[in-house]
């Protein structure tokens, strides 16, 4: 975790929508979401990173803690984590790795 830490902007945001409890207005915010999922036994593994001039585009394989409630849509989750000043500004979700992709191109 010291190490994410390091990588993220003071500011750095999560998610799609300000107004959601889920998302993450902070730097703290981003640290104490992951320790979270990482409690409810989330085990995430990156599959494949992309380096673009605005950022990472990341595709994980999510592996949620109780196979009942697993939605198989979510087993692979595509992510962009833009970058600012040599740090994680903002990370968003995406559909697919194209959209992924697009985000973080010129």
């Amino acid at each position: 975790m010291d190490t994410l830490h390091s990588l993220l902007a003071d500011d750095a945001t999560w998610g799609e929508d300000p107004e959601s409890e889920s998302f993450c207005h902070n730097r703290n915010d981003v640290i104490a979401h992951i320790k979270r999922l990482f409690d409810e036994g989330v085990q995430p593994t990156i599959v494949e990173t992309m380096t673009r001039p605005r950022g990472i585009a990341v595709r994980l394989h999510v592996e949620w803690a109780d196979p009942e409630h697993q939605r198989p849509e979510l087993q692979i989750v595509h992510q962009a984590y833009l970058v600012s000043d040599g740090v994680v500004s903002e990370i968003h979700g995406h559909d697919d790795q194209d959209s992924a992709l697009a985000a973080v191109s010129d």
